[in-house]
């Protein structure tokens, strides 16, 4: 190669160097400096929220997150990861899904709602305190996007660093979420997230979703005021912040775990934006070679059972799991289970893990049927891929979901306090053999895969559209400024009462007085008397 040739390949190597820092530069230039909260200790909703951070990481956005989890997945550019898990050893919510296994019983939605609320409300302050996140309070952010459960006085980072705020919740639009963005609802026709019902409610389901919603009404209003209101005055002293009230009314952007096409459609106000399956990857990543393998050799169809992240299916009663083994045993398809422990005279079929990727395995096409808790993120990705469930619902949320998609018709029920022998073999049976539910879960699939674009960019947009309009605060409906009285129209009602009654005096007394000065009838009906 000539000098005149190497001094052209130089030039050329140059002149895209210069190219490439330009446009490294241009992209730093036109991203955002993006906090993530997720203050929430249950690993599943975290499961939901982080794509979220970063997809904003790799489309050019500066991007810090604070989680309670270990960082998973390869580091990227722009994207700081603060752990702060020290003080979490052993969480409540793990330790309630415990005691449902171990007790043998469910624990329903509306006898732990309250619980739950209580015992939760408090991790996020945790984080606020830790040394760790103090040090970023000095930092400069242009917008705050809080994983959202019972935490509501994290609201006030917003405040803090004078910049808007988004919520993403791995929960569907209800009372508290509706709160932020102003957003009707509508209890003759959205079933509570208390209640699964079915959503074509008859009289009765109507009474019931009727005392769910003051059921709501008063957990979180309890929770708002005499939980989250003390710790918002802790980490945002009155003198130097916006007032507690100013910042649950601030927030320009919410992200609801829910899609129409599984969810009853719902009036949404343009802040309230439908993301349910934000998590599930475009394209499934490859699955680990052993269980790969398993699922291919797989002919005769396979079975993926786990209960979850919060639950451990080696905590379930030994007799059950000896009824469980046993039907596996006799069956032809094989079994993945997310067992956390050894699992002596395990049958050949059978392959166990203390983790397993879920999603991936749902994707594969000899999976048949999925086992589970019933959890939303769970139950997302089976109906993304189509795959039918045998529900065992343990406690919380799960008892409604389950409700729920067994009222859709892809799905065979089977309390965890009823299982036995027969109980669970007849289950099975029934999921694997009646082609209906099969026939719904890929019918379902195809409606919730038609959309204009992916829910993770769907999210990236409005986020991004946030940022563009400085607050998008002309998204947000007056009702977030109106107070409960205002809001019904109390006040209103109350006028008209008071001003009619007004009135009907006013006219009373004037025909009175008509009547006196035109006919005189008043005082001949008193010298009568006389």
């Amino acid at each position: 190669m000539n000098s005149e040739s190497i001094e052209m390949n130089l030039k050329f190597v140059i002149f895209q160097c210069v190219i490439g820092l330009t446009l490294l530069q241009t992209r730093c230039s036109n991203g955002a400096r993006i906090l993530g909260f997720f203050g929430t200790p249950i690993r599943s909703h975290f499961i939901v929220e982080e794509p979220l951070m970063r997809e904003l990481a790799k489309r050019g956005h500066d991007v810090t997150v604070v989680s309670t989890f270990t960082q998973h997945g390869r580091p990227l550019e722009n994207y700081r990861y603060i752990e702060i898990s020290d003080f979490l050893n052993g969480t409540f919510f793990h330790s309630l899904a415990s005691a449902a296994v171990q007790s043998n019983t469910e624990k329903s939605s509306a006898s732990t709602l309250f619980s739950i609320v209580k015992n939760l409300v408090g991790y996020s302050m945790n984080l606020l305190k830790h040394p760790k996140f103090l040090a970023l309070k000095n930092e400069h952010f242009d917008l705050v996007i809080i994983g959202w459960l019972t935490n509501d006085y994290v609201l006030g980072l917003s405040g803090h660093f004078h910049c808007p705020s988004v919520i993403i919740t791995p929960n569907v639009n209800f009372y508290p979420i509706r709160q932020y963005s102003g957003n009707p609802s509508s209890m003759s026709t959205i079933p509570s997230v208390l209640m699964g019902v079915n959503p074509k409610m008859a009289f009765f389901d109507r009474v019931s979703n009727f005392f769910a919603y003051i059921v709501e009404f008063f957990v979180f209003e309890f929770n708002f005021y005499w939980y989250a209101m003390p710790y918002y005055k802790e980490a945002f002293p009155p003198d130097q912040y916006p007032t507690y009230d100013e910042v649950l009314k601030n927030v320009s952007l919410v992200l609801v775990s829910q899609h129409f096409s599984g969810h009853v459609p719902e009036a949404l106000l343009p802040n309230v934006i439908e993301i349910e399956g934000l998590h599930v990857e475009k394209e499934p990543s490859p699955l680990p070679t052993d269980i790969k393998y398993f699922l291919d050799s797989a002919t005769d169809g396979a079975i993926f059972f786990s209960l979850g992240s919060s639950v451990n299916s080696s905590e379930l009663p030994p007799e059950k799991i000896s009824v469980i083994l046993h039907k596996f045993q006799k069956m032809k398809l094989k079994i993945l289970w997310k067992f956390e422990t050894d699992l002596p005279k395990l049958p050949d079929n059978v392959k166990i893990a203390k983790w397993l990727p879920q999603n991936d395995i749902l994707a594969h096409p000899n999976v048949r049927l999925f086992i589970s808790h019933c959890g939303k993120g769970g139950i997302t990705e089976a109906k993304f891929h189509g795959v039918p469930i045998l529900a065992i619902p343990i406690f919380a949320d799960q008892f409604s979901n389950a409700k729920k998609i067994l009222n859709e018709g892809w799905a065979v029920s089977l309390p965890l306090s009823e299982i036995n022998a027969n109980t669970f073999s007849t289950a099975v049976d029934e999921a694997l053999n009646n082609a209906s539910y099969t026939h719904v879960a890929k019918k379902l699939s195809t409606l919730y895969k038609d959309r204009p674009a992916h829910p993770l960019d769907t999210a990236v947009f409005w986020v991004e559209y946030v940022i563009r309009h400085d607050g998008a605060y002309h998204m947000q409906s007056p009702a977030v400024h109106l107070n409960f009285l205002q809001y019904y129209s109390v006040d209103v009602l109350a006028f008209i009462v008071v001003a009619s009654f007004v009135l009907v005096r006013v006219i009373r007394i004037l025909f009175n007085v008509f009547l006196m000065k035109v006919f005189g009838i008043r005082r001949r009906h008193k010298v009568k008397k006389e």
